[in-house]
C-alpha cells in the first residue's frame, strides 16, 4: 500500500500553537494526503508548547490522518531513547529519521559519519524493539568528496551503518550532483520512505547565475518518470512531500504536489 504524506516542516511558520496545527491538519486532509510527518512542530515540540503529543494524536485521528514519520535530533535519540520512544508512541509514529547533525557531530567532517555509524546499532535496536524504525535524512553535503580522497559521507552511512534506513531526499541528492534514480538502485530494502520535492532554478536580482530552488513536485526539472519507478522497485511505500520554501501559497503548492504524486501512485 502506497501512502502519501505532507512534511509539516513545510508549514512550520503556521503551526506554533494548537489552533495553527489544527488548521494545518484540516487543510492537509482536505487536499487528500494520507498522513503527515512531524518535524519542527512548535505546538508540540517548541519552547512554548500548548499541545501534548497525546493531544496531537487525537487531532490526527480526528482528521483521519496518520503520523507517517518524524524527525528527531540524534543526541536525544541516543541519550534519552526511552523518552523519545514514549514521544513517538504518543503521536503514533513508527518511523523516525535523524534530519541533520546539529549536536556534537560536524556535518561537514567525514569522520563524524563514521562515529555516528558506530553509535547507531544499540539505538536502532532499542527503537526496533519498540516497533520503531530508525532512518537518516540526507541533504547535499553528504555527497561531498573529502579532500585527499576517500568515500563520501553518504557512502560511509551505507557501508558502515547497515541497521540504518535511508529516508532519501531526492532534491538534495540532485543538488549534490548525483542521479536520484541511479542512487535508488543501490538502496533496495533500505528506502521505505522517500522525500519528494522538485528542483527548479531561480536568479536573484544581484546574482549573475541562477541557483537551485524548491518547486512543487512535477513543476521542476527532476526526472520523475525515472525516479518514482526506481523508488518503487527499491521498496518505497511512503512518499513524503516537502517543500522548504515557497514562491506562492503553500497550500496551493502542496496541492499541486499531491495531485501529481497521487496520479503517479495510482499507476503503480
Amino acid at each position: 500500500m502506497h501512502r502519501l504524506a505532507a512534511q509539516l516542516y513545510s508549514l512550520r511558520d503556521e503551526i506554533h500553537n494548537r489552533a495553527g496545527l489544527a488548521n494545518a491538519l484540516r487543510r492537509v486532509k482536505a487536499i487528500g494526503y494520507d498522513g503527515v510527518q512531524f518535524s519542527t512542530v512548535a505546538a508540540v515540540e517548541g519552547p512554548d508548547t500548548d499541545t501534548s503529543p497525546a493531544e496531537a494524536r487525537r487531532m490526527l485521528d480526528g482528521e483521519g490522518l496518520e503520523c507517517l514519520g518524524a524527525h528527531r535530533g540524534w543526541q536525544a535519540l541516543r541519550n534519552d531513547t526511552a523518552a523519545e520512544i514514549d514521544y513517538l508512541h504518543a503521536i503514533g509514529c513508527t518511523y523516525v529519521a535523524v534530519p541533520i547533525f546539529r549536536d556534537e557531530y560536524d556535518r561537514y567532517d567525514p569522520d563524524s559519519y563514521r562515529r555516528f555509524a558506530d553509535a547507531v546499532p544499540p539505538v536502532a535496536a532499542a527503537l526496533a524493539a519498540a516497533g520503531i524504525a530508525l532512518g537518516y535524512h540526507n541533504h547535499a553535503h553528504e555527497f561531498a568528496r573529502p579532500e585527499g580522497g576517500g568515500p563520501a559521507p553518504f557512502d560511509t552511512l551505507l557501508d558502515e551503518a547497515p541497521a540504518l534506513a535511508i529516508e532519501l531526499d531526492v532534491y538534495w541528492v540532485a543538488v549534490g550532483g548525483v542521479d536520484p534514480a541511479r542512487l535508488l538502485e543501490r538502496l533496495h530494502g533500505r528506502v521505505d520512505y522517500l522525500h519528494v520535492k522538485d528542483l527548479t532554478l531561480v536568479r536573484d536580482e544581484d546574482e549573475s547565475h541562477p541557483h537551485p530552488f524548491f518547486a512543487p513536485v512535477g513543476e521542476g526539472n527532476l526526472d520523475w518518470h525515472a525516479i518514482l519507478p526506481a523508488a518503487r522497485d527499491a521498496g518505497t511505500t511512503v512518499w513524503i512531500v516537502e517543500q522548504d520554501v515557497f514562491l506562492r501559497d503553500p497550500y496551493d503548492s502542496l496541492r499541486s504536489s499531491h495531485d501529481f504524486m497521487r496520479a503517479a501512485l495510482d499507476r503503480f
